[in-house]
C-alpha cells in the first residue's frame, strides 16, 4: 500500500530515495559541511609544492644543434663499383649518418665516459674533475667514474632529433653555467672525433681494398692488351675479313672496358687516400653551445596551481570519506540538509547577516 506522504498533487506516487542514491543537494551539502577539510588539504599540498621548489638549487641549461653530413658521393660510387665485383666493403651503409644514430651515440658510454673523465674549469671550484665536483663517494675510482656517467645519462644530458629536418639537439642542464657549456662543447667534440676516426678507418679499409683491385685491374688490362697485340701481329690485313674484324672489335671492347674500370679504381684509390688523412669537421653545427644567461625558470606559479588542483581533489575525496562515517539520518531530504548547512555557513560569517528565520 502506498504511503500517503509519497503521493503528490497529481495523485501519482513519488519514488522514495534509497540510501544508496546521492542527490546533487547532498553533494553540495557535503562540500559545504567539509569545506575546512578541503581548504586545509589544498593549502597543505600547495605549501608542499612551494617547499619542494625553493630549496632546489638553481640549474643552468644550454643546448647545441647539429646536422650530420651524409655519405660522400665518391663513397657511393665506390660501393657500387665494389658490388659489381661481388665485394661488400664495410661501413658502406647510411645508417651511421642518421640522427637516430647520433642520438644513441651521444648517450653512450663511449662518449659519456670520455666526457666524465675530463677536468673542467668551474667558477668557484677551479679546474676539477666531474666526480670531485659532484662529491661522489665510492670505494674505488672506477665506481666514481661510473656514477659520473650515470649522472650524465640520467640528469644532465638529454638528446632529441628532428625527423623532418634531420637535426640532432643535445641539451645539458647542471648547477653550474660554465659546466653546462663545457659539457655540451665536449659532447660535440667527442662525436666529431668519433665520426672522424670512423671515417678514416673506413677510408683505410677502402684504400686497401682498392689497391688490390688496382693491381688486378692493371694485370687484366695487360692481358687483354697482349691478346690484342698478338692478334694484330698475326693478322695485319684483318680489315678485309669480316671474321677477323669481329674478333678485333671484341678484343678492342675488352681493352676499353678494362681501361675504364682501371681509371675508376685509380680515382677511387686517390679519393680514399685523401679521405684517410683528411681531418675536416664532419658535423654541420647549426647552433653552438652558449653560456646560459641565467638560471632556469623554476615555474613556481604553475607548480602552485598544480598543487591547488591536486590539493582540492584530495580534499574532496577526504571530505566524502569523512562524511561516509557520519552521514545524516536516513530519510532526511538532501535539500533540507543543504539548507541547514548553508544556514550554518552564513551564520559563521558576520557580514552575511546571520541565520535566517
Amino acid at each position: 500500500m502506498t504511503d500517503q506522504s509519497a503521493i503528490g498533487a497529481s495523485g501519482q506516487a513519488r519514488p522514495h530515495t534509497t540510501d544508496d542514491e546521492i542527490s546533487l543537494w547532498e553533494v553540495l551539502a557535503v562540500l559545504l559541511r567539509r569545506r575546512g577539510t578541503i581548504l586545509l588539504s589544498t593549502v597543505l599540498v600547495a605549501a608542499m609544492a612551494i617547499k619542494m621548489t625553493f630549496p632546489a638549487p638553481d640549474t643552468y641549461t644550454t643546448s647545441a644543434r647539429f646536422r650530420p653530413q651524409g655519405s660522400e658521393a665518391s663513397n657511393s660510387q665506390l660501393m657500387a663499383l665494389a658490388s659489381q665485383f661481388g665485394v661488400n666493403v664495410p661501413g658502406g651503409g647510411s645508417e651511421e649518418a642518421s640522427p637516430a644514430f647520433y642520438a644513441e651515440l651521444l648517450t653512450s658510454r663511449e662518449i659519456l665516459g670520455r666526457v666524465a673523465t675530463v677536468r673542467y674549469s668551474v667558477q668557484g671550484a677551479g679546474t676539477i674533475l666531474l666526480k670531485d665536483l659532484l662529491e661522489i663517494e665510492e670505494d674505488t675510482e672506477p665506481l666514481r667514474d661510473e656514477e659520473s656517467i650515470l649522472w650524465l645519462q640520467e640528469q644532465a644530458v638529454s638528446v632529441s632529433t628532428g625527423r623532418e629536418t634531420g637535426t640532432v639537439t643535445v641539451t645539458v642542464k647542471t648547477e653550474w653555467a660554465d659546466l653546462s657549456q663545457a659539457i655540451a662543447e665536449g659532447l660535440l667534440a667527442e662525436v666529431s672525433r668519433f665520426h672522424l676516426d670512423t671515417r678514416q678507418s673506413q677510408a683505410a679499409t677502402e684504400r686497401a681494398f682498392i689497391a688490390t683491385r688496382v693491381e688486378e685491374g692493371e694485370r687484366e688490362l695487360d692481358e687483354v692488351e697482349d691478346m690484342l697485340r698478338i692478334f694484330l701481329e698475326a693478322n695485319r690485313q684483318w680489315e678485309n675479313s669480316p671474321l677477323l674484324r669481329l674478333q678485333h672489335d671484341g678484343l678492342q671492347r675488352d681493352v676499353s672496358l678494362r681501361q675504364s674500370v682501371l681509371t675508376t679504381l685509380v680515382q677511387a684509390y686517390e679519393q680514399a687516400r685523401i679521405t684517410e688523412v683528411r681531418d675536416t669537421p664532419v658535423l654541420t653545427v647549426l647552433q653552438a653551445p652558449f653560456f646560459p644567461p641565467g638560471p632556469d625558470d623554476r615555474r613556481l606559479l604553475s607548480r602552485i596551481a598544480l598543487g591547488i588542483v591536486l590539493g582540492g581533489m584530495l580534499g574532496i575525496v577526504l571530505a566524502f570519506l569523512v562524511e561516509s562515517f557520519s552521514r545524516p539520518v536516513a530519510g532526511d531530504p538532501g535539500r533540507e540538509d543543504l539548507q541547514r548547512t548553508w544556514d550554518g555557513f552564513r551564520s559563521s560569517i558576520p557580514f552575511m547577516g546571520g541565520r535566517r528565520g
